[in-house]
């Protein structure tokens, strides 16, 4: 009901008012959606340690399992929380490891209600700053551009994991745009948006495909084929482009599943293992 809303609102706002429409485009675009936590995460929660740390003028929720052992950072995608990779922390800590989660800046526990690329980049880059150095990396969807922006200004791990990422910004702008039916006029408005705020080159500079070109760090990317919100062949472009990496190409799994999938956390685990 509420895409429906949506799709209407933003069709009737290309007719009268484009630009403001397209403005009002830009805060949803950057407004991600609080989803409530599941009781599947419950454990995940309970056995975590939790503390608060002001970042870039927000109140950052972390997570951390294990006592123990080389650190390892999680970092979840657009609309998730740090619990979301629970089954990685407990696999992780059994092998050894210590590991820190979070919710990313109006994510979760943390506080805000917009955020963008950048700064969730500087909060893993400030995490790094509290916690690390960190041995691994193990991103979610939209947690590997994000990554790869600290990473391309100076954080360095030994390795690193992209579960299901996306490779170019415009095409998640452009995935956005389809699914409220945004009309091309109001488009436009929120692509001048975009780059208003971000400059004229937030297309190459928030690009994860651009920014893992010049890295030497070994990383393993999996994606599923079946995955209909970042299509699989997005991962192999990001494989493609990295200089020291193994492609996994799984199936029947989709974008959240894969979460959850036993081979996958057994992949991840013994990637880790061999830094």
């Amino acid at each position: 009901m509420l895409l429906k809303i949506l799709q209407t609102a933003f069709k009737f706002g290309g007719l009268v008012a484009p630009r403001l429409t397209g403005c009002a485009a830009y805060t949803l675009w950057t407004s991600p959606p609080r989803f409530k936590t599941p009781e599947s995460e419950a454990n995940t929660i309970s056995s975590a340690e939790i503390e608060h740390h002001p970042i870039g003028g927000k109140s950052i929720a972390t997570y951390r399992w294990g006592r123990t052992g080389p650190t390892i950072l999680l970092v979840h995608g657009w609309s998730g929380r740090g619990t979301q990779l629970g089954p990685f922390a407990e696999a992780l800590v059994k092998s050894g490891f210590r590991v820190v989660s979070f919710d990313a800046p109006a994510h979760g526990k943390s506080s805000g209600k917009q955020t963008n690329i950048y700064e969730i980049a500087d909060t893993i880059s400030a995490l790094d700053k509290l916690y690390g150095p960190f041995r691994s990396v193990v991103t979610h969807s939209f947690g590997g551009p994000c990554l790869a922006i600290a990473m391309r200004d100076g954080m360095k791990t030994a390795c690193v994991v992209n579960i299901s990422p996306p490779s170019r910004t415009a095409g998640l702008v452009k995935k956005f745009t389809e699914a409220l039916t945004i009309p091309k006029n109001v488009e436009s408005e929120l692509i001048s948006c975009i780059e208003k705020n971000f400059g004229k080159n937030v297309w190459h500079d928030s690009s994860m495909e651009n920014n893992i070109q010049h890295l030497d760090t070994p990383a393993l990317v999996i994606h599923d084929v079946d995955d209909i919100d970042v299509p699989w062949h997005e991962g192999q472009a990001i494989a493609r482009a990295w200089n020291e990496v193994r492609f996994i190409k799984t199936s029947k799994l989709g974008h959240r599943r894969i979460l959850r999938d036993p081979a996958t956390i057994t992949a991840t685990v013994d990637f880790i293992k061999g830094f």
